[in-house]
This record gives C-alpha cells, structure tokens and sequence, in this order.
C-alpha cells in the first residue's frame, strides 16, 4: 500500500470498527486486556474520522491505556536529549480527536500485546523535544527506538535493548539522522526477531536484528529533554498481528 493513500485507506477501514481507547487511571503495572487477541485483522486504535472538539480523558475500558509510574533507564543518563532516566509523571489524552501529551513531561501510552505485528498511522511532530517507541515491553525489558529532535544537532535515532529497567551496555544501535517533519504516515513491523520502521518514503530501521525479542506490550511515549517533550499528535494509529501471515509462508 502506497504510504500517500494510508490515511484514505484507514478512514474506511474504521468507520465499522471498533475504536480502541484506554484508561488513565494510575496503575504501577502494565494495563492489559486479557480477553482481546491481536489477530490478522486490523484493530483500530485511534479513529481519525472521530474528530470531537475538545480534550476528553482516554475511555476507562479500552485498549490505549496511559501507564502510569513507568520508570526506566534508556541509554544516556543524564544526556540532555537523548533518552535516559524516564519517570512518568503525566498522561495522554484525546484533544480534538487527536492522541496527544495532556498534562506533565514525560508520559506512555500502553498499546496491545504483540509478537509478530505491524502497527501502522499518521502521526504529526512539531519543533523539539525527546519521544519513543518500545517493543516486546514486559518486566523491564524490551527494545526501545527512540529519536530526540535538537535546534542545532539534528535529529538522532537509537535502538536499544533494555534488561531490568534498563539499557544493555553496548546494546543501542546508533541510526541515522533524519527530522519528522509535520504529518506523516509511518510503519512499524516486527517479525522473526526483526524490526523495520518508515516514515513517509524514509526508512529508518531496515529489518534490524533484535535477537533477544519476545512478546509483550507495545509503547509509544514522550521524555522531556532541555527543549521539553516532543510535541506529537497521533492522528490516525492501527494495528494487527502477523503470525498468521508468517504461518502462511512456511
């Protein structure tokens, strides 16, 4: 699918589906749903043809949930920019239809549990700021992407593995420069112990080995950094398994 024709396609895909909000009630362990299963249908988790003015909490019972009291260490402590010692301290919210930062400086959402999936979206970035995106997050583990956007240094990308709350030495891939500028559309895969992220025609992450991957929760999440948390608007977000898909190949 052409990136240019995402936002058309999700429109129609969600206007019969079910929209999947969280909860941003305070809870120091990750929010989870036990009775949904990603399957090989797209689940729709931010709705972009649901443009209510105004900001309005994320609903009790859904499946984006704010993740309250998340702490860990990313791979420079102490950096002013990139990202290091993370402590939520605020939330997420709908504001005029829109999933963005509602309050604090350093907040999580909680997406579905994955193993081999592929989320996709149209997410605007403006000016400065740190923010990421953790895979197979479970206990303290996991592989964070992360990206901090500097007036003068450019815009850096990491991928890191954590274990026990935190980064591994020598287990963060330096990626190459590259600014998000405003809207774009951008995808996520993992699959057989492999990440690949694109935004718009760019890709950042090609197949990239994540050897020590399993399943877990899926994050996204703004850290604030000496310009303050990046200022992001997720307008459209989906997402689907692909076990099926890679069952269908052997």
């Amino acid at each position: 699918m052409g990136r240019a024709s995402l936002l058309c396609c999700c429109a129609a895909t969600l206007l019969g589906s079910l929209t999947l909000f969280g909860a941003d009630k305070p809870n120091a362990k990750a929010p989870a749903d036990k009775s949904f299963v990603l399957s090989s249908k797209w689940a729709v988790l931010v709705n972009p043809t649901a443009k209510i003015r105004g900001r309005r909490p994320l609903p009790e019972k859904g499946l984006i949930q704010n993740f309250a009291e998340l702490k860990f260490t990313g791979p420079k402590p102490g950096h002013p920019f990139v990202l290091g010692d993370f402590a939520d301290d605020g939330d997420f919210a709908l504001i005029d239809g829109a999933l963005q930062l509602a309050s604090g400086d350093n907040a999580v959402i909680s997406l579905p549990e994955g193993d081999e999936f592929e989320l996709e979206g149209v997410m605007e970035h403006l000016e400065y700021g740190g923010w990421f995106l953790a895979v197979g997050w479970g206990e303290g583990r996991g592989y964070v992407l992360s990206n901090a956007t500097m007036k003068e240094s450019g815009s850096p990308w990491f991928l890191s593995e954590l274990r026990g709350g935190s980064a591994i030495p020598d287990g963060t891939q330096d990626l190459e420069h590259f600014e998000w500028l405003r809207s774009q559309p951008f995808r996520l895969s993992v699959s057989r112990k492999e990440l690949t992220f694109e935004v718009g025609k760019r890709v950042l992450a090609d197949h990239l080995s994540i050897s020590n991957y399993e399943k877990g929760r899926v994050l996204l999440g703004v850290y604030n950094t000496r310009y303050g948390p990046k200022k992001l608007r997720v307008h459209s977000l989906r997402m689907r398994s692909l076990a099926e898909e890679e069952g269908k190949g052997k």
